[in-house]
């Protein structure tokens, strides 16, 4: 961990954001856009380059908040897949979400496959263009 000062690799709050880092590099290809569930926290764009991290909810590409319901969130997804999103990632502040958003973590475990370690996440590609790919 060279270029890491001492004091932050005490920090255990250093060491499971660069966990999570790692994991999310290894999962998804640098040329991917992802959706990054962490209510403004993290702020690990530059540690996931050259992979685009979008914030959820956004708006104008910053953090814009907790979504009001299931459908809104829903919604958000389908609009940032269309325009290019292929990962949605949960990291550990948010895992309550899909608790508290029933139909939102229904949505995505019924279309989506899922990862869940240090941070949950769903490729949103789905299930029937994975079916088809591994077809052809």
């Amino acid at each position: 961990m060279t270029g890491v000062s001492l004091a932050s690799q005490a920090n255990p709050a250093w060491h499971r954001l660069h966990e999570a880092t790692q994991e999310t590099t290894k999962l998804i290809p640098a040329e991917d856009s992802f959706i990054l569930v962490d209510e403004g926290q993290l702020e690990a764009d530059s540690l996931v380059a050259p992979r685009r991290c979008i914030p959820f909810l956004e708006k104008d590409a910053c953090y814009w908040g907790k979504p009001p319901d299931d459908a809104t969130a829903i919604g958000e997804i389908e609009r940032l897949r269309e325009s290019g999103a292929s990962f949605m990632v949960f990291a550990w502040p948010t895992f309550w979400w899909l608790d508290y958003y029933s139909g939102l973590s229904q949505y995505l475990r019924a279309k989506f496959t899922c990862q869940d370690d240090r941070l949950i996440i769903f490729d949103l590609k789905g299930r029937d263009q994975e079916r088809n790919s591994k077809a052809a």
